[in-house]
Formats: structure tokens, sequence, C-alpha cells
């Protein structure tokens, strides 16, 4: 299982530095024959950032035929490589509240990385982002009783991905208000299981 996973998060992060150094200006081509006057310019980037999010999730399908809409909290570690691509990692803890009061307490916890691709314009502060990630999703739930019978503390670990847009509204250089919404799909034995998220939170930049 966890073999799927490092390959996954080799190739996403694969492409991301291909496209990121397609894009970015570290690698000058000279002619020759040519005389060039180097200027000496300081690079913006890379840029590190620090953001602890909070909001809700809301299952889907299989999910939400047993779950309500809970809470979710996590942290998003990333390095802006330069102004259009960005690489993430993602701690993310979701809350899934019963639809049964008696039923037992479950909750997910997700460890995924992917490449951010920020749409800029010189005219705005503001930044656009559409973000994807691949990696683990940790399953629990508490043990039970139901009637004469009592059922053991669960926990699987299966693959998933998400994909979703957001923004950053700047307040100041140091930090950013970040809003975005993801859309969840994990891959289980029987099929799959896929929850909305919707969050916010502050982005410290480094």
């Amino acid at each position: 299982m966890f073999t799927k996973i490092y390959k996954l998060f080799i190739l996403v992060t694969m492409f991301a530095l291909v496209i990121g150094l397609s894009n970015s200006n570290i690698i000058n081509a000279q002619s020759s024959g040519t005389t060039v006057t180097k200027t000496s310019k300081t690079s913006l980037y890379p840029v590190f950032t620090l953001s602890p999010v909070a909001g809700a999730i809301f299952p889907m399908s299989e999910l939400g035929n047993t779950y309500a809409a809970g809470f979710n909290g996590g942290l998003d570690l990333g390095v802006r490589m330069n102004r259009e691509l960005s690489l993430y990692t993602k701690l993310g803890y979701y809350s899934l509240t019963n639809n049964t009061p008696t039923a037992p307490t479950s909750s997910y916890i997700e460890i995924s990385a992917g490449p951010r691709y920020n749409f800029t314009d010189p005219k705005l502060k503001s930044i656009f982002f559409l973000e994807a990630g691949v990696g683990a999703y940790i399953f629990s739930q508490d043990a039970y009783t139901e009637g004469t019978q009592t059922f053991e503390k669960l926990s699987n670990t299966n693959i998933g991905m998400n994909v979703g847009p957001g923004v950053a509204l700047q307040l100041s250089k140091a930090m950013d208000i970040i809003l975005k919404s993801k859309y969840h799909m994990i891959f289980n034995d029987g099929g799959t299981r896929s929850f909305l998220t919707a969050l916010g939170g502050l982005e410290f930049k480094f």
C-alpha cells in the first residue's frame, strides 16, 4: 500500500518539477559569439509557506449515507518555486459525524502532497489557484457495543486523491488569507468513498 503511495507521490512531484523548470528563469540561453552583459537581480523565489486551516467536511455518495457534515482542520506546508508553481504537503484531520447518535466516532487523517498552479496578474494582489494531491487516508472508528456484541477499534489506510480551487488574499508581504474547496476520493477494496471540504485559514510566508 505505502509502496503505491510512494510511487504516486514521486510521479506527481516529477511532473510538477518539470513544469516549474520550464517556467523558471534559472537557465538563460546565450548565443555563441555574442557578448552578454550580466545584470545582478535577486530572485524572490523560493518562498516557503505555512498554513493552518479549518472548515467543514461534507460526505458524499456512500459516505453520505452514513455520515453528516462535520469538522476538518489541518496544516499545509508549501514552497513557491516561481510565480505559477508551488509544491505542498498536507496533514489534515476530518471528523465524521454519524447519522445515528449511538454510533461510534469515526474520522479520517490525510497525509498527501502535490502541485498547486497559481493564476497571477501583476495588477492583482490576490492569487487564484488550482491544486491537486495524492497520498494516504487513514480511517479510524472507535470501539463500540451493539446489543450483546462488542466491536473492536477499526483502523485502515487507503490511497486517495484530491483536487480543487482556491484563492489567497494578501494581507501583507508576510501573510495571506487562504480560502479553498477540495474534492476528495478514497480508493477502498470495495469501491470508493468521497467528500467535499470547504476551509479557510492564514498563510504565513517566509
